[in-house]
């Protein structure tokens, strides 16, 4: 097996590091997670292209997964070559179509909820009381819960397609978003968020997190919103 090693972000706060090193993760795969500290990400300040790719980077971006070298520089498709690479891990749906819808769910979450991402930026430590979205955050959370009740209804739980697959690791940010901003979930979707939450690799996840580097913008970004960005560090 050649040698992986997954550049990431601080996964207090990197949505997109956090969905491939779930992945990863659950697949069993033996990777070496390698956390950059760029405490000047999302400021004027933040270090320049050539700096970030020094550090690992392909576009500036994070995550990157090196295979015996080799970049894979979006988590989307790090997770697809989890997927190739564990087969028996079974990150997606083994019948054809399941498999097309759990792609297309999972592009979905890749390239859209801009307005989600915009107004509840990932924090997984923190916590903001009395917190309203705004409308075009409310249409996307609505879309969230259209998606997850479809996909519960026809597999039965307790993951999107039955098990754990790429779909679960792409909406868990999501999830932890939900809990950052207090918004509630339907009672329909308890147990789904309740299997997220005791899955070992996100578990795993929430522990390695709790060590990462502080981005200095970003707990500015949730203090401003009112909320403090360490809230919940210290629960289990």
């Amino acid at each position: 097996m050649p040698t992986l090693i997954l550049n990431v972000l601080s996964l207090r706060y990197s949505s997109w590091s956090m969905r491939p090193w779930l992945a990863l993760t659950h697949a069993g795969a033996n990777f070496e997670t390698v956390t950059v500290d760029l405490p000047d990400m999302g400021t004027p300040n933040a270090p320049p292209l050539a700096q970030r790719r020094k550090l690992g980077s392909v576009r500036g971006l994070f995550p990157v997964l090196r295979v015996a070298g080799t970049p894979i520089h979006e988590s989307l498709a790090i997770c697809e070559y989890a997927a190739d690479a564990f087969p028996q891990a079974a990150l997606w749906p083994a019948d054809p179509l399941l498999r097309a819808e759990a792609r297309a769910i999972s592009c979905e979450m890749l390239s859209g909820f801009g307005a989600l991402r915009q107004g509840l930026p990932c924090a997984l430590f923190g916590r903001v009381a009395n917190f309203t979205p705004d409308a075009a955050a409310q249409t996307d959370i609505a879309r969230v819960f259209e998606i997850w009740g479809e996909k519960l209804e026809r597999s039965g739980g307790p993951f999107l397609f039955g098990q754990f697959s790429i779909a679960d690791a792409m909406f868990y940010p999501v999830r932890t978003r939900f809990q950052t901003y207090g918004v509630a979930v339907p009672k329909s979707l308890s147990a789904y968020t309740a299997a997220l939450d005791s899955h070992p690799a996100t578990r795993t996840l929430v522990e390695l997190a709790r060590g990462g580097p502080r981005i200095a913008a970003y707990d500015a970004a949730m203090r401003k919103l009112g909320g403090n960005p360490d809230a919940a560090l210290n629960q289990h």
